[in-house]
């Protein structure tokens, strides 16, 4: 990008030479100007902080790039009446080198590198990164949190975020067009099956859905209709006011599940869950059928028949996730991975990240997950050094690809807030250095 600068630097300087020749004084101002304008965004592009190269956000390219990574508001966080303004963009590459860019902070931060791109988000804009450079798009509305990002079986990509009481699904197509849907009273679980995406939701905390999971409820049963109910929704691309009921069924007692992803076969979506018995805590599937419009409960268990039990140290929520062969296999937000059989409920325990919290070894982590493995990129509470790490799921040990500290810069020293963290960070597609 610094060539490219140079060139219109050098270009311009041309013009303005023979513009002495050819032009009035009027052009030979817009002509310096063009100048002093083409520096200025070199000189911008070039702010170092060792490794990483800070530009204006437009001038990012992914490049030489393998992860893309969104710092902003952090659970570090005390002081919830302070202002939040940083936040900053990262691409790295293998060795932890790359460039860095400022984007205004926002709750959530997710970030997804699909074939089209890094998508990542603002406030007021999302973006969509490439190797020739940043495409902007203004949004109708501003947005507060992140909820997840999606690459749709239609080409577009798609981001939930929380507004009012619901969710808002905004979509970038793969004409450049967008387009916006809102779900007013609607909370719970997301993720996407295809070109939908999905909420599994109960008429409790989900008010917007209330009356039409009812009826559903009662069109399907034919009987008596329970207090409460789960049900499950489509979040994009319908017609009307209330998002379709696509399944429902009496609420589940003791069952309680919080994730961004589902496992989708055909019209068959699987969410790991955990289920309390008798003060116990037990490792369960959803399995929704959407075209019966009815959800079966699979206890998960070990390869001699015994219920893998969770708790405080081991958990499934917030899981990263993948499908390999008949496996679902997952890694949670805590660092607990875990392969399950999604029709038989034949599972295995696989692994943790045994790194404490806090401490002067304690960790930060987020977690991407690929075919072969997890990928862990963990920041260093002492002094916020960052490591990107991997594991693969069957056998071997972590094994750190590489370690920065130049991230320390940006996560210690905002120029407002005074700590941040790694929100969520992404993979390029088709990349897995970590088995290699």
């Amino acid at each position: 990008m610094g060539e490219r600068l140079d060139e219109l630097c050098e270009t311009a300087a041309d013009e303005q030479e023979n513009g002495r020749l050819k032009k009035s004084r009027h052009a030979r101002r817009w002509a310096l100007l063009l100048v002093v304008l083409s520096v200025a965004a070199l000189a911008w592009s070039c702010v170092f902080h060792g490794t990483l190269t800070r530009k204006p956000v437009g001038f990012l390219t992914t490049n030489d790039a393998v992860i893309a990574l969104r710092i902003g508001r952090g659970w570090t966080t005390v002081a919830e009446d302070k202002p939040y303004y940083d936040g900053w963009i990262v691409l790295l590459d293998a060795q932890g080198r790359g460039q860095v860019a400022s984007v205004d902070e926002i709750n959530g931060g997710d970030v997804l590198w699909s074939e089209r791109g890094v998508f990542y988000g603002s406030p007021s804009r999302d973006y969509v990164t490439t190797d020739s450079g940043t495409q902007e798009i203004v949004r109708s509305s501003v947005r507060d949190e992140d909820v997840q990002r999606y690459e749709l079986s239609s080409g577009a990509l798609a981001v939930v975020k929380e507004e009012g009481t619901g969710y808002r699904v905004d979509s970038v197509h793969p004409d450049g067009t967008t387009s916006s849907v809102e779900n007013a009273g609607v909370r719970g679980n997301v993720g996407q099956c295809g070109s939908r995406i999905l909420a599994i939701t109960d008429t409790e905390r989900s008010e917007g859905i209330k009356s039409a999971a009812f009826e559903a409820y009662a069109a399907q049963s034919g009987g008596s209709v329970p207090e409460a109910l789960e049900v499950v929704v489509q979040l994009n691309d319908f017609d009307g006011d209330v998002p379709p009921v696509l399944a429902v069924t009496p609420m589940g007692e003791g069952l309680s599940s919080y994730q961004h992803m589902f496992d989708c076969e055909g019209d068959v979506i699987t969410i790991p869950s955990r289920k309390v018995e008798s003060e116990r805590e037990w490792l369960v599937l959803q399995r929704w059928d959407l075209p019966a419009g009815q959800r079966t409960i699979v206890p998960v268990v070990d390869e001699d028949g015994n219920a893998i039990e969770l708790g405080e140290d081991l958990g499934v929520s917030d899981s990263e996730a993948i499908r390999v062969g008949n496996e679902y296999r997952f890694v949670s937000s805590g660092g607990d991975a875990f392969a399950v059989d999604t029709t038989s409920g034949q599972g295995r325990y696989l692994f943790s990240l045994d790194t404490p919290t806090y401490g002067p070894d304690g960790y930060l982590a987020t977690f991407q997950v690929a075919e072969t493995g997890v990928y862990a990129l963990k920041d260093r509470r002492s002094d916020r050094v960052v490591t990107l790490s991997y594991r693969p799921w069957e056998g071997g040990q972590w094994r750190d690809i590489f370690t920065t500290r130049d991230l320390a810069y940006y996560l210690n020293e905002g120029y407002i807030s005074s700590a941040l963290d790694i929100q969520s960070f992404a993979v390029r597609p088709g990349w897995d250095g970590g088995a290699q």
